[in-house]
């Protein structure tokens, strides 16, 4: 899908001159008041299209991946699955096809559903974490090649001012004016508005569509179709996950709302953790994998920028995010 492009004032082009590139053609929301986070985040797909552009489906197929870690939810559902097979021998297991794992003998491997439910209430048990600085930082891999790997961070303060830093600020954190709202689903949010955010599965998911419904997103077509606002939904519980300042209680809502997802289908143990494979509207596909200890997606081909637009990474690339809390800027 393109976007129509903004247009942005000559003094904030000056300002940013230095670091970012022209704007790049995205699926962005149309009103001005995202003129500069377009500047700031043109930077970061510039990199993104140059680095790790492939040949892929139309835009109704796109291929979605995500990857994160999931040792201790594994060891839950292996404490809950096992099964006594009787005598002093056991079953043989069985792995997935392909991949050379073996299940271990005893084990009853979880459906997907059943592993991110695990994750959920995992998350129950994390605490929140403290700081006045929001820090997000998101590692490409360069799709499987090292030369295109690169990385960015923000640190976004309580009062709403940012910072950020990538290879073209020279390792300099600089100050963005204006700042870079955060993002949820097809809306900007608040900090307060995340903390406040419903904590049941349904309601939560019930927020988003209303919230994206009325968001005046758009794209090169016009408002967003309902398969795409289907789409944006998905977008919001994944960033919730991942990239967003929310309560545990919030987070375990967004997972089990991708829980709830039809055709959610494990693939077994991967690099970190299990993966997971989730259909969506339009062709598009998820594959994630949960980080037992927070339930964040770690890893992922795919994630929602500042903007509120979709970066996909090659097709065998992935990125690392990281969002956290921490006390100061870098010195």
């Amino acid at each position: 899908m393109n976007a129509t492009q903004f247009q942005p004032d000559p003094d904030e082009r000056a300002e940013l001159a230095r670091l970012l590139p022209e704007p790049v053609e995205r699926d962005l929301p149309s009103d001005r008041h995202h003129q500069l986070q377009e500047l700031v985040m043109s930077q970061i797909h510039q990199d993104l299209q140059a680095a790790e552009r492939t040949p892929r489906r139309s835009p109704r197929r796109r291929a979605v991946a995500l990857v994160s870690a999931l040792t201790a939810v594994a060891a839950v559902a292996v404490a809950t699955v096992v099964i006594t097979t009787g005598g002093n021998g056991g079953t043989g297991g069985v792995g997935n096809p392909g991949d050379g794992s073996v299940a271990q003998p005893g084990v009853v491997a979880l459906s997907g559903q059943q592993i991110l439910l695990a994750a959920a209430t995992t998350v129950l048990t994390t605490s929140e974490g403290t700081g006045d600085y929001w820090h997000t930082k998101v590692m490409s891999d360069g799709g499987g090649q090292p030369a295109n790997a690169y990385e960015y961070e923000f640190w976004t303060h309580r009062d709403g001012r940012t910072w950020f830093r990538a290879e073209k600020t020279g390792g300099e954190v600089i100050e963005l004016k204006g700042g870079v709202p955060l993002r949820l689903g097809a809306t900007d949010v608040t900090f307060g508005q995340l903390q406040q955010l419903p904590t049941s599965r349904d309601a939560l998911k019930a927020w988003l569509v209303d919230a994206v419904a009325n968001s005046g997103a758009r794209w090169s077509g016009g408002l967003l179709t309902a398969e795409l606002r289907e789409l944006a939904v998905f977008d919001g519980l994944i960033s919730l996950v991942s990239q967003l300042p929310t309560t545990p209680q919030v987070r375990a809502a967004a997972i089990q709302a991708i829980a709830a997802y039809p055709d959610v289908e494990s693939l077994g143990e991967v690099e970190g953790g299990q993966g997971l494979l989730i259909p969506l509207p339009g062709g598009d596909q998820a594959r994630l994998v949960i980080d037992p200890a927070t339930g964040q997606l770690r890893k992922t081909n795919f994630f929602v920028t500042s903007d509120g637009s979709r970066a996909e990474a090659a097709e065998n690339g992935f990125y690392t995010l990281v969002g956290e809390w921490t006390e100061a800027l870098p010195s």
